[in-house]
């Protein structure tokens, strides 16, 4: 896993040390309006934002700021309309006070999917950086699968099997939630008609008020850091093509509404290899 992540490194190491003048950034979102972008409400496409779901204001984009507190809301989507492979996307979020419908109750939810393929609606196939309140960087497949390193005393393996003796590849039951560990055992988690996850490294990353994400995208493999620390990866990232495992190299780019109210801004990508976008 690691020797596949070197082109990767750099970047990392740069948001370490500080950017230069120009650093290759450019705004994914300019903080004015929706150029670039679209708006998906559960399924369908909105022409208009009638009921003000996806709010610009500051420089942000605010999700849910008009609507009443507990009041029944749809999740929904701001996505791009080009794809992307090879990129670092960063970003900053804040969590507001509001929470609806069913999950009045639960963490605040949001997240970035990407490679996201597929017809629109709730959720297209994809995998996740997850953001939500104490679990900021799960990773969550949505309807393919990756490989990752996690800790092996959180993996709750059934009979330990293993389907490699080459490389030790590890499958467990559906029931685990393994937490990323670098240096940790490999991992393979997902299947192409579910959605499943893997926690963050141990420890909770997120601070209060503003918290800046960055995603070092390399295809078909990522890197999620939380405030400059390194929390989660992973490589190998597939989806099913005819019956087959297919390499997921690339597609759109989506920042979640899911009931939670969330404010994101500085929205930046740097494209690390421009023939993969289209």
């Amino acid at each position: 896993m690691k020797t596949r992540l070197l082109p990767i490194l750099a970047s990392l190491i740069f948001c370490f040390v500080g950017r230069a003048a120009d650093d290759g950034f450019k705004p994914l979102f300019n903080g004015k309006d929706f150029s670039g972008w679209y708006l998906v409400s559960g399924s369908k496409r909105l022409e208009k934002d009638t009921n003000h779901l996806f709010t610009i204001h500051d420089g942000m984009v605010h999700m849910y700021k008009d609507a009443p507190d507990r009041s029944n809301q749809k999740f929904g989507y701001m996505i791009t309309e080009k794809e992307y492979s090879h990129y670092h996307l960063r970003f900053e979020y804040k969590w507001g006070k509001k929470k609806f419908d069913g999950k009045v109750k639960a963490k605040r939810d949001a997240g970035v999917l990407f490679h996201c393929i597929g017809p629109d609606g709730v959720w297209p196939k994809s995998i996740e950086c997850q953001v939500q309140e104490g679990d900021t960087g799960d990773i969550f497949t949505v309807y393919v699968r990756m490989m990752t390193t996690v800790d092996p005393a959180t993996t709750n393996m059934t009979g330990n099997v293993v389907t490699n003796e080459n490389t030790h590849v590890v499958h467990t039951n559906f029931s685990s939630m393994p937490y990323f560990k670098e240096d940790g055992v490999p991992y393979t988690q997902g299947v192409s008609g579910n959605i499943r996850r893997v926690h963050h490294a141990v420890g909770d990353f997120e601070k209060e008020g503003w918290n800046k994400v960055d995603m070092i995208v390399d295809g078909d493999s990522a890197r999620y850091l939380i405030n400059g620390k390194l929390n989660n990866g992973f490589t190998h990232l597939e989806h099913m093509v005819d019956g087959k495992w297919t390499p997921l190299v690339r597609g759109k780019i989506l920042f979640q509404q899911e009931c939670a109210e969330v404010m994101y801004r500085n929205i930046e990508i740097k494209v690390m290899d421009d023939v993969n976008v289209k």
